[in-house]
């Protein structure tokens, strides 16, 4: 009986030891920095020689390319601004303004996961090509951005509050578009629901995911084959007391529950890293004005290079139905 107990002992030991580890492991893998998190101004934004071998991923590949293009163009007309967060951290922008053409028309672009500002360089030229300021914040922990991790937009959202502000402060007739892709879509729904000046006119979110739990359930489960139960549940736990937030705390449903301000939803139907899914369960979870598109055979955030034509005349009349 004695050993039993003792066996029995060390089993459960074990088992909390493992789910422990296994979350230890989930919040350093997906939220701490890691090379290539911050970015840094470089002249040799082009294709990567990685994506160049991966005859089996063009769409990536053309994201890339277009990338490198868009940024050439984009830099030449940006200037780094700056802002402090509501918890002290220092948070910098690309700012392209308009020179020749007075506007007050500011298009706030915001980046993914792991990614950065002159990642959205080819949809942040569209908006400044159509006569548009355009504002390219690095998240927290990305971009010139302080940070020590990534909030998956939890945190980052209230930021956005704050480059809204500083907006107004440049320009107090700014009229404002929040778009975001990827994380930034994400961050860009949480935004939505928070407490926003008349001068956010509209939104537009591409390919973000429902709640930071949704997209780690799923994510774990595509990637580890794993349940969500119980490793996800102490990852939460962990990622509570070691960054101040947890996993039910990002929640895109919720805020949009609260948005008054229109939004157009936008996603891929071959998306395979934020699953498809998710786009209906955050259109239903938004009262109100709002449109949709699915463009057809797009993955993960390569919408706009898919089918560029469909994309941006459906973004093109989206705005000019609010910013008239």
């Amino acid at each position: 009986m004695k050993k039993a107990i003792i066996t029995c002992g060390s089993v459960a030991v074990f088992f909390a030891a493992a789910i422990l580890g296994g979350a230890i492991y989930l919040v350093d893998y997906a939220l701490a920095p890691e090379d290539g998190t911050r970015c840094y101004e470089s002249e040799n934004f082009s294709i990567s020689e990685k994506l160049k071998k991966r005859k089996d991923d063009p769409q990536h590949v053309l994201a890339e390319q277009e990338r490198a293009v868009a940024y050439l163009k984009l830099k030449k007309e940006t200037s780094v601004i700056t802002m402090k967060s509501f918890d002290g951290l220092e948070l910098k922008a690309l700012f392209a303004g308009q020179k020749e053409n007075e506007s007050h028309d500011y298009a706030l672009v915001i980046h993914g996961y792991r990614s950065e500002p002159r990642d959205l360089a080819p949809n942040a030229v569209h908006f400044f090509e159509k006569g548009w300021n355009v504002i390219l914040p690095g998240q927290r922990g990305h971009g010139w951005s302080e940070g020590n991790y990534v909030d998956m937009g939890t945190f980052a959202c209230r930021d956005m509050v704050g480059w809204c502000n500083r907006i107004i402060e440049m320009d107090p007739e700014a009229r404002i578009l929040l778009f975001g892709i990827s994380m930034g879509a994400a961050t860009v729904m949480m935004t939505s629901g928070e407490e926003l000046p008349p001068n956010v006119i509209a939104a537009i979110e591409d390919c973000g995911y429902s709640s930071v739990w949704d997209q780690f359930e799923y994510r774990l489960k595509y990637e580890f084959h794993l349940p969500s139960h119980p490793i996800l549940d102490a990852a939460s736990l962990l990622c509570k007391r070691k960054y101040g937030f947890s996993f039910w705390d990002g929640s895109s449903v919720d805020s949009l529950s609260r948005a008054e301000i229109p939004m157009l939803f936008i996603h891929g139907d071959a998306d395979d890293y934020v699953p498809f899914s998710m786009l209906e369960k955050n259109y239903e979870a938004k009262k109100g004005e709002k449109e949709i598109l699915v463009v057809k055979a797009a993955e993960h955030a390569m919408a706009c290079f898919v089918d560029p034509e469909l994309y941006y005349s459906r973004v093109d009349g989206f705005v000019a139905k609010w910013f008239e």
